[in-house]
């Protein structure tokens, strides 16, 4: 269980975090990886202890812009 999920910006991010964690889901915010995001404007929303595809629905239905997600921190690489 968990993943990560891809947001476009800081506010998303910590938008998204609050919404998680209000869940009973523990997120840590990271910027994202060069390889993804060369302008440094992306964040990473690492989740744990909850299912991811339940964590995209949630930001989804509170607006948050996703750009991506996925099962494991190394697909990002």
């Amino acid at each position: 269980m968990g993943g990560y999920v891809v947001v476009s910006s800081i506010t998303y991010a910590y938008k998204g975090r609050d919404i998680l964690e209000r869940k009973g889901c523990r997120v840590r915010v990271e910027r994202a990886p060069k390889e993804i995001s060369s302008c440094g404007c992306h964040f990473l929303l690492m989740i744990r202890n909850y299912p991811l595809q339940q964590a995209v629905a949630l930001l989804d239905a509170a607006h948050v812009r996703i750009i991506k997600s996925g099962g494991d921190y190394n697909d990002l690489l």
